[in-house]
């Protein structure tokens, strides 16, 4: 091989770093955090305690939910909103941490499911749905429907 063949290869290897680079900033930027940058966000309201919420109201915001985070401050969450009450059903898919899941119809908590876990590798997907029908569910960290006494019939009012 010659130094010009030479130089043409570690060109080629700079092309290649390159474009490896651009991918893998272009796939970290739409990991998880990405996405929570680009949700609306907003304030709940629930006894006195505001809570900075994501807020996802597309099906695909939905699906993705809190997947793959790692986890979320203690008033932090997520909320979905869905244009119809109905008996939503939520999974674990891709979780890291436990949640509990507050459904919410016309401003109030109509039920409540508390420390729900990820799943284990291997283990089938269990799926939550409210015993109402729901129109909103606010996702938060395992306990916190506890540590902010949280109940049934509780008012909730969302601000941008």
């Amino acid at each position: 091989m010659n130094a010009a063949s030479g130089g043409e290869v570690q060109l080629g290897h700079g092309r290649i770093a390159v474009g490896l680079a651009l991918f893998l900033g272009l796939w970290a930027a739409s990991g998880p955090t990405a996405v929570g940058a680009t949700l609306k966000r907003g304030v709940v309201e629930i006894r006195g305690t505001a809570i900075e919420v994501e807020i996802v109201d597309t099906p695909e915001a939905r699906a993705r939910g809190l997947s793959g985070r790692d986890r979320l401050g203690s008033r932090q969450g997520m909320l979905f909103l869905f244009e119809e009450p109905d008996l939503h059903t939520f999974w674990m898919k891709d979780m890291r941490f436990a949640l509990d899941f507050i459904w919410i119809r016309e401003g109030r908590i109509v039920d409540l499911t508390q420390n729900v876990p990820p799943p284990r590798p291997g283990e089938t997907l269990r799926t939550y749905t409210p015993g109402q029908r729901a129109d909103t569910v606010l996702e938060m960290t395992a306990g916190s429907v506890r540590r902010l006494g949280l109940r049934v019939g509780d008012a909730v009012r969302l601000r941008p």
